[in-house]
């Protein structure tokens, strides 16, 4: 998996979680992992009319889209539909990755993520999570950190 490969190659450390059934929401992953849906990151998928957006949040926040645009510089921004998911990111509902490898996509993440001491990313493949430290994560990220909380 080009996540686990990645962390790896960047010398963070980090813990597989098999789950026993495919996530779709975060509410899926608490239920099926037992952790906190505040430590759950959620990597929602948006189409703009510049670019694509993914953002990286906590499972009890939503992202206010007023804020998005603001960042983004766009003035139309949606949720992406699920088979768009798939063509922007290569990645199903359930198991999207912060470290989307194209980079045509804006990449942003919560800034509110980094008061969580650990947390659990989408790897890539729908039954598998990653769990990690909050800063080691900041120290790889590769994108836009900025509020973009309801």
């Amino acid at each position: 998996m080009k996540t686990i490969k990645y962390l790896r190659n960047k010398g963070i450390r980090f813990k597989i979680l098999h789950l026993k059934e495919v996530p779709k929401t975060a509410q899926d992953v608490e239920r099926i992992y037992g952790c906190s849906l505040h430590q759950i990151l959620k990597t929602i998928v948006f189409v703009g009319e510049k670019a694509p957006v993914i953002v990286v949040l906590p499972g009890d926040k939503k992202v206010n889209i007023n804020k998005l645009k603001e960042i983004t510089k766009q003035d139309y921004i949606k949720v992406a539909k699920p088979e768009e998911v798939v063509s922007i990111t290569g990645f199903n509902i359930g198991g999207v990755s912060p470290f989307v490898q194209n980079s045509d996509i804006k990449k942003i993440i919560d800034a509110s993520v980094f008061k969580i001491k650990v947390v659990n990313i989408g790897s890539g493949k729908d039954d598998v999570g990653i769990e990690l430290n909050s800063m080691d994560l900041k120290k790889i990220w590769d994108g836009i950190i900025a509020d973009t909380l309801d």
